[in-house]
């Protein structure tokens, strides 16, 4: 399920399960076939779901680490100013966008201070 559904489903109280029986074999991870053309994609994604500055700044950092590929978080931030300058249309309302910016900083919170 792409990140933009799981988002929607949570924002209409709709319940997301994970079946663990089931076995996938991811033949192209996210970012394989990363070209020039490419770099900034991950960072206007973040833009249109309406996750804002700051989190999208978290999120690149994550994801740039977590690929091993540090200056990949420049890209994503690129990414997301050139789409914001742009104006590029938010692939979620602005109600959907602010409940998602608020999940995203619930999850992070939880995280950060799980007890």
């Amino acid at each position: 399920m792409s990140r933009k559904m799981e988002l929607l489903c949570k924002f209409y109280n709709w319940k997301v399960k994970t079946d663990e029986s089931l076995h996938v074999k991811h033949l192209k991870p996210t970012g394989a076939n990363y070209n020039k053309a490419s770099r900034h994609k991950q960072g206007e994604a973040f833009y249109t779901l309406g996750y804002g500055f700051w989190i999208t700044t978290i999120a690149s950092l994550k994801l740039a680490l977590r690929k091993g590929k540090p200056l990949l978080f420049i890209d994503y931030i690129k990414g997301f100013w050139k789409a914001k300058s742009n104006k590029k249309p938010l692939l979620v309302t602005e109600e959907q966008a602010k409940f998602i910016r608020n999940y995203r900083w619930d999850k992070m919170k939880k995280k950060v201070f799980k007890s």
